[in-house]
């Protein structure tokens, strides 16, 4: 259960054929655990569907270009917007979708694990409440000198500009000078925070403990 919605992983047949939106993920997720247990690899081809039975493998096809490449299901998403799969970032590279962020694709099925051809969703319990919102992560990435006061914050990556600014009215609860930045499928929320990393990490974890992101990366250099 994500955002109040129940997804039951469901039978889906050989050869079936969709017109989607697809994004990707990358470097935040590699390294991590994926649904199936496997490592997640953001150089490999695999991808991310919320229904699909892992193992599926699909042909995803970019209309623009004619690229083709076959993506094997190994992880769970994305729960946010209108969109169907995340690509991993190496196979979002080579179809020449990873610029746009956001892309219209093709896709068919081309095998489904013979376990999945049996499977029955259980249904009856109570599904869990989420603790936090599976679809954006804080970065902060600073060069600190002696003079250097604020450090840059961002939050991303949202759709288009009605999504930030639900999300902007949640977050100023506690961050009251955050803003929008970015256009397109690339808006993002700033805001500044004192550069000390200790002042950085304590605010990042009250926002992850309210449930605005999943998670943070930092890095901050000497200069």
């Amino acid at each position: 259960m994500v955002k109040g919605i129940t997804y039951y992983p469901h039978k889906v047949a050989v050869g079936t054929t969709k017109t989607i939106l697809a994004s990707w993920y990358g470097e935040y997720f590699n390294g991590r655990k994926t649904a199936n247990g496997e490592i997640y690899d953001m150089y490999g081809f695999t991808g991310a569907h919320k229904t699909y039975p892992l193992g599926t493998v699909l042909l995803v096809t970019n209309p623009k270009n004619g690229k083709s490449l076959e993506v094997r299901i190994n992880d769970r998403g994305p729960f946010w917007n209108n969109r169907e799969l995340d690509l991993s970032m190496g196979a979002a590279e080579y179809l020449g979708t990873k610029r746009a962020g956001v892309a219209t694709v093709n896709i068919e099925v081309i095998s489904v694990p013979k376990i999945a051809q049996s499977f029955v969703p259980i249904k009856g319990k109570k599904p869990l409440k989420p603790h936090y919102n599976l679809g954006y992560t804080a970065s902060c990435f600073a060069e600190l000198s002696k003079t250097t006061k604020k450090v840059p914050v961002n939050i991303s990556t949202f759709l288009n500009k009605r999504e930030a600014k639900g999300y902007l009215k949640k977050i100023k609860r506690y961050i009251p000078k955050a803003y929008i930045i970015g256009s397109d499928y690339n808006f993002k929320i700033k805001f500044y925070l004192k550069a000390k990393k200790s002042i950085v990490i304590k605010k990042l974890k009250q926002l992850k403990r309210k449930g605005l992101i999943s998670g943070y990366g930092l890095f901050f250099s000497s200069i």
